[in-house]
Formats: C-alpha cells, structure tokens, sequence
C-alpha cells in the first residue's frame, strides 16, 4: 500500500482554496503541564500587558463622579480543572485578585455649597471561579466563551480627598452622602469586572486562537487530567481548505505530553508544503564568504562584484517521500532537489558586468552550462535583493537515504543511526563557473555524507534529553509515529525560561 501523496496538479476554487491531501496530529498535555505553563507565563502575561476597564463619568443623586480606569490587574495563582462542568469545558479558580483605580475627580454639591475632590480605589485579595468552553468554529479555530462566573470579593476600598479646606464646613454633609457614594462607587466597579471581564478574557483568547497558523479538527476532548486535541498539520498559510471536523480520536501514550500521527500524514504535509512553495531555505552567507573566500575560488566572479552578497538556496521542486519499512526505520527518498550558490549584484555597473561574463560563457566552451543558466531562474524573496542574482552553481539532485533504530529505550535520550545515502544523481541546473563533470561530483556527495557526515552525526547518538523530560517514548511503525514525555519541572524554572523569549 502506498504512503504517499497523490500526485496531481494543485488547483484552486474561486477563493483561492485548495484542496490538499489531509495531513493530522494529534496531541495530548495533562492538566499538570498546562497549570505550570499558566504559573510560568500567562500570569506573567497578565501583570506585564497593561490592560484597562474603563467606567464612563455618571452623576449619582448630588455627586458628579468622574471617569474610573481600572487597571494594574495582578494575580497571584490561576488553577485549571478540566472536563468540568463537560468535557468541552474547563474551570479556572483564580486566587489573589488585584487591582486599582487611578486616581479621578468627584464634584459634590448640595443647597448651593460645592466641593471638589479625588478619588481613587484600591482591590485585594479577591478570589474567583469561572467556567471557560471552547467550541470549534468551521475554519479550524477555537472558539472560547466563558458562561459562568463567580467572585468572592475582597477588600475593596474607596479612598476620597478634598480639594480645600473650606469644604470642611460641609463635610458634616458630605458625610451623609458619602456612603451612597461609596456604594454606587463599588457597585459600578463590582457590575464592571462581572459584565466585561469574562468578554474581555474571550476576547483575548480568541485573538490568540486567530494568530495560530495551524488549525483543529476537533474541539477540545477533556478527562479529569487531559486535554486532547487533534490537530491540522497543514498550515493555514498554505492554502488548503479547512479540513473537516474528526469524528474520534485515536489512543495517545500515557505521559504529560504526547503526539500521535501516521507515515501517510507526514508525506501529506511535504506534498502539500512542495505544492505551497515552503520547502525552501534560503541563507546569507558571513562576510568571509564575501571576501577572501570568493575571491580564491571564483577570481573572476569576485573582480566582477567584489562585496556582492553571496547566499545559498536549497528548494525541493518535488517533496521528498518517507516510507517506514519496518519499525523503527525511516528511509527518505528526494527527488529534484535544487542547490544552488548565487551573488547579487549590489549597482548597475556590477549587473553590466557580470552580463558579460555570462555572455562569453555563452558564447565559449561552456555553452552546455549556459543553456542551462538561461532555463534557471529563481524567484526574489529578500527585500534587499532587486536585481536578478547570478547563479554561480545550482545542481539538481536526487538522492536516498534513512536513519534506522530509532528509539527512546532510555527513558532519558533518542538514539538513532543515519544510514550511507544511495542513487546520487545530480544535474546542472546552471553554471557560471565552467564545466562540472557530474560523475565526479556524485562520486563527491557521496563520499561527504557516507565518510564524514553520517559518521560524525552517528557519534552523537544517543541525544540526551533536557533533565526536565523524562520517561521518553518515541515509536515509528507503519501505522502510527507516536511518542511522549513526562515532564518534571518547577514552575519558578518555566518562568525563568519564557521571560527570556
């Protein structure tokens, strides 16, 4: 049976949709991981972001009381509890809710005496529990809502201060109204964090939800310990149609994290990657490249545009396909993959002058290489890049290859052992260095992986884990290519580590 993609040509609907060969993951994280990433970076998130409510001016009987900011919200602890009150959903019990009310303006005036005063308003030690649902929407998004909420308020405190001293000859009367000013004060405040808080939490969850290039194929599943969620692995960026809604999802390994997908999903997501264009990696090559290096190597090239920007491409025109022939074994067929080295002219003159060396190639002993230059061109994708670059050397190749005897039989680390590539293949895509005798070059390739690199990679194996991962699985089979850790992390530890990012 085959794993692969089917080939076909991409095409797209009137919107520019594209209908791409499915490719899925699912995923799997207990509530103990996902409470130490709230600890260790959105409540951070939180006291960092400066955020604000906003209470507009009102008039309450003989008391004008201007506009109220909420802000500087802090939090001491966020707690999740999944599967509560269904599986769809989840609950959040906060504990140690803070805030203030930068300082406003009140006007009290009653049987013509006036008085002008500041306010301000201070919120501690306030606890609360709410119910948050996600849903999913028919693009691939979560949904979040929150449709239930309860506060146990804390110490809420309204503080006042008058303007003149003259108003102490009112303050016998002031007081008589300064309760009801209090209380419209903490009603306001209390009915503002009850009606906007728990849209403005969805707001924010749901623009996250939004930013994500990867869509779902299921809402969230949730036990009393796990959220699981199977995910769209082709990117919202490359076209594809939503994928539809899963109706089940498949048994995960029992760890904090876990990940499942299959051989044909992985090969789908290449295709789909090579049909969008993606599977490119473009690099500037350091300045040493640019200078000394160049110049002993293509002297021509060099005197023509010296200080030209040299960079390397490597495209693959056709996804490479993966096959799993038996457990614990991948080999990886690549076909047409294009490499190439190119310089970039920096002003006109330097343009001129690389033309005619192209010219006399042309017309000279290298008038094969050149045919080819002529037929390559490679699409402009750096800003600084607008002029066309020159192809030093760009070959096409094919190639096999594989790593066998993949495992995490540690628990601690992946070993692993690359095997020798095989069916080196390469063609001239274009050269502006002369002749390239492409038996020799094969002959090259093959000895730089087998002699040096696959050697020196194996050397390496087994990789060691962080510390903080532990029990590790990692099984590739056929049918499935699954793995999971448990992780053994303090939140103080996760915190350092996204305040850093």
């Amino acid at each position: 049976m085959s794993t692969g993609p089917l080939s076909r040509v991409r095409t797209t609907d009137a919107n520019n949709i594209v209908p791409c060969p499915p490719a899925n993951l699912s995923v799997a994280v207990t509530s103990t991981v996902i409470n130490r990433f709230i600890a260790a970076a959105v409540i951070p998130k939180i006291q960092e972001d400066n955020n604000t409510l906003v209470i507009p001016e009102q008039e309450v009987d003989h008391v004008w009381v201007g506009e109220m900011v909420l802000q500087h919200f802090k939090l001491k602890s966020l707690t999740v509890n999944t599967a509560l009150p269904d599986e769809q959903s989840l609950v959040l019990q906060s504990k140690g809710f803070a805030m203030e009310v930068e300082k406003s303006r009140f006007i009290f005036h009653y049987m013509g005496i006036r008085c002008d005063g500041t306010f301000w308003v201070t919120l501690n030690e306030t606890d609360a529990e709410a119910v948050l649902r996600l849903t999913l929407l028919p693009d691939g998004r979560w949904s979040a809502t929150f449709p239930h909420l309860e506060v146990d308020w804390g110490q809420l405190v309204v503080y006042h201060q008058l303007d003149s001293k003259a108003c102490g000859i009112a303050q016998k009367v002031l007081e008589i109204f300064i309760g009801d000013f209090d209380a419209f004060v903490v009603s306001q405040i209390k009915k503002k964090l009850d009606e906007e808080a728990p849209s403005k939490a969805a707001e924010s969850l749901n623009g996250v939800f939004a930013k994500i290039g990867i869509r779902a194929m299921t809402p969230p599943v949730m036990t009393a310990d796990t959220l699981r969620v199977m995910l769209d692995l082709n990117p919202v960026d490359f076209g594809c149609a939503p994928a539809p809604t899963a109706s089940a999802m498949p048994d995960l390994i029992s760890r904090d994290i876990a990940i499942r997908t299959t051989l044909t999903s992985v090969n789908n997501l290449l295709y789909n990657a090579a049909q969008a264009g993606r599977l490119r990696v473009e690099h500037d090559l350091p300045a040493e490249w640019n200078t000394s290096l160049f110049e002993d190597i293509i002297p021509e090239l060099y005197q023509a545009c010296r200080e030209c920007y040299l960079y390397t491409d490597v495209q693959a025109a056709k996804a490479p396909v993966l096959d799993v022939p038996q457990d614990g074994e991948v080999l990886v067929v690549a076909k047409d993959l294009i490499l190439g080295l190119y310089v970039h002219p920096k002003s006109m003159w330097q343009v001129a002058t690389l033309s005619d060396i192209v010219t006399k190639k042309k017309s000279g002993s290298c008038a094969g290489s050149a045919a080819v230059s002529r037929s390559f061109d490679i699409k402009k994708t750096s800003s600084w890049r607008t002029r066309k670059p020159l192809p030093v050397l760009a070959i096409r190749l094919s190639a096999a290859c594989g790593v066998r005897n993949i495992s995490a039989e540690t628990g601690r680390s992946i070993s692993y052992e690359l095997l020798p590539v095989e069916n080196v293949s390469v063609q001239i895509e274009a050269s502006n260095i002369g002749d390239v005798n492409t038996t020799e070059l094969e002959k090259a390739i093959a000895k730089a992986w087998n002699d040096f690199a696959a050697p020196l990679a194996n050397s390496e194996s087994p990789l060691r884990l962080p510390p903080f991962f532990q029990k590790a699985i990692l099984e590739v089979g056929f049918a499935a290519i699954q793995g999971g850790v448990d992780v053994d992390l303090e939140a103080e530890f996760m915190q350092g580590v996204f305040s850093k990012l």
